[in-house]
């Protein structure tokens, strides 16, 4: 039943004419106002999650403080907001390998040790000092990785010749990863 016949029902009997033209614009007019905000309610319902959200997904990406990349379609925003909501934290090579793999992706994680006299090898250990206790290594195996070529007129002067990236994991790892430690990307094909 459409809200304009519940209002009509609501008025006194035989006190008001509903079939006046000032009574019956009213009616259909408060009618079709509660009709859409039944509707506007269901949306409102459903965007208590972000599964069901359509008009309020940008919404929940900025309360995970997230910026969708350029063409990305609405399932990889959607993915990217429920990795987010389901992350718990952590800062072991599990838990990162396991929130890549959730991502999509296939990596392997390396940490690098300082060269010691006592029990390094010249021949095998590569010379790293000790501040290198900081520094770790992704390893992208697959994955969306774009490569970005050096261009006379678009490249400045200190960039590579050739630079490799993943914006999508690499600014998640680095949004996740612990605050005095610096995060190296290999792309591997």
């Amino acid at each position: 039943m459409k809200h304009q016949q519940l209002l009509a029902r609501l008025l006194p009997p035989r006190t008001y004419e509903i079939s006046g033209t000032g009574l019956s614009a009213e009616l259909k007019a408060e009618g079709e106002a509660l009709d859409r905000a039944q509707q506007k309610s269901g949306q409102v319902l459903n965007s208590v999650t972000p599964i069901g959200a359509i008009d309020t997904l940008p919404d929940w990406e900025r309360v995970c403080g997230l910026t969708p990349a350029d063409g990305s379609n609405r399932q990889q925003r959607l993915e990217a907001v429920l990795a987010k909501l389901q992350e718990l934290g952590g800062l072991s090579i599990p838990y990162f390998k396991g929130l890549a793999r959730r991502l999509g992706y296939e990596i392997e994680i390396t940490e690098f040790e300082p060269f010691f006299l006592d029990y390094s090898h010249l021949n095998e250990d590569i010379l790293f000092d000790q501040d290198v206790i900081w520094v770790w290594q992704v390893s992208v195996i697959g994955g969306q990785v774009r490569a970005f070529p050096f261009y006379l007129d678009m490249s400045s002067v200190d960039e590579a010749l050739l630079s490799f990236s993943d914006s999508v994991i690499e600014e998640y790892f680095r949004d996740l990863k612990p605050a005095h430690t610096f995060v190296l990307f290999d792309y591997q094909e």
